[in-house]
């Protein structure tokens, strides 16, 4: 090979590593605008479905209504001091009934901020909880292989038990009067049960002959779950914890709304009852999409920190983290 085929080729080098970055630039910018584009589709359909002419036009509110709305009850709500539903438990035997109204108590505790504070720090609480016992025991039975056994069956069993059934069964068996067990105590126990599995399947996943590999350089069990499992396995645990948290602001919002009185779930049941009003459907519309912007914001901070974690990883990449 001559000099000259040396420099060409060392400039196609180049070129290929410039082009690559014109591409990922691009991709970046068609994401942005495809991203753009869809939520400026979704706000045209959705003011669409409002319109006075639309069928449902009594049953669906304008977006920039329901964005008003949550803006201006958000810090104080005049209906709910007027329905005497507070936030504020804990001064409970502090207030003084003047006239029908809750004069002894703070505007504050009218309002929706503390409802949802405390459905989001529930939710989050939950989610740890159960993330870390279901990977504590998925982890664990790769060691003890006799954990699985006892394991697996049990969490078999609960697992094809639609949640939707479980929910009821916690609020009936922890009542209204402890809110922070029912709510926790639902969405921890589906965590568990969601991470237990997805640690069991990415260990199940790793290639044999990795395994096999790590046998012959005389790496026992130990060494193995430290080298080869705990690395090999945080692509797709962070996989699955994304589809956790995703559903458990679903679920913990759906059993306020069947018990608890305290959190968002209980303010989208409170405004239920005024369905038949303007007001009703507007409150409910704003608080749904309260939580749907929450769960993608919360998404996209997840998967900013999952990409740096797992950036080494391929697996990582292909399963779009």
């Amino acid at each position: 090979m001559n000099r000259d085929a040396v420099t060409t080729t060392g400039a196609d080098i180049l070129d290929v590593r410039a082009a690559a970055r014109r591409i990922r630039r691009r991709a970046r910018i068609a994401y942005v605008f495809h991203v753009v584009l869809g939520i400026v589709l979704f706000l045209l359909s959705w003011q669409l479905v409002a319109a006075p002419f639309s069928p449902l036009y009594n049953l669906v509110p304008a977006p920039f209504d329901a964005a008003a709305h949550f803006g201006e009850n958000l810090f104080f709500s005049e209906r709910m001091r007027e329905r005497f539903v507070h936030a504020c438990p804990d001064l409970l035997e502090e207030v003084a009934f003047q006239r029908g109204r809750m004069s002894a108590l703070p505007d504050h505790c009218f309002g929706y901020v503390l409802h949802l504070t405390r459905t989001t720090r529930n939710i989050l609480i939950a989610v740890g909880v159960g993330t870390i016992i279901g990977l504590g025991i998925g982890l664990s039975s790769l060691l003890q292989p006799w954990i699985a056994d006892l394991v697996t069956p049990i969490a078999g069993f609960f697992g094809t038990t639609p949640i939707f059934i479980v929910a009821p069964f916690f609020v009936i068996w922890f009542g209204i009067e402890y809110p922070l067990l029912t709510t926790i105590g639902v969405v921890a126990f589906y965590t568990t049960l969601l991470m237990y599995f997805f640690s069991r399947r990415a260990a199940e996943n790793i290639p044999v002959g990795i395994i096999e590999s790590a046998l012959t350089r005389g790496g026992n069990r130990r060494n193995i779950f430290r080298w080869v499992y705990l690395p090999g396995t945080v692509p797709e645990i962070a996989a699955g914890f994304r589809i956790a948290l995703g559903g458990a602001w679903g679920l913990g919002t759906l059993v306020e709304v069947l018990g608890p009185q305290m959190g968002g779930g209980f303010l989208i049941r409170m405004w239920s009852y005024a369905m038949g009003l303007q007001e009703g459907p507007t409150a409910v519309v704003s608080l749904i999409v309260f939580f749907a912007v929450l769960a993608v914001v919360v998404d996209g901070i997840l998967v900013l920190a999952i990409r740096l974690l797992t950036r080494w990883s391929e697996t990582g990449r292909r399963l779009g983290l």
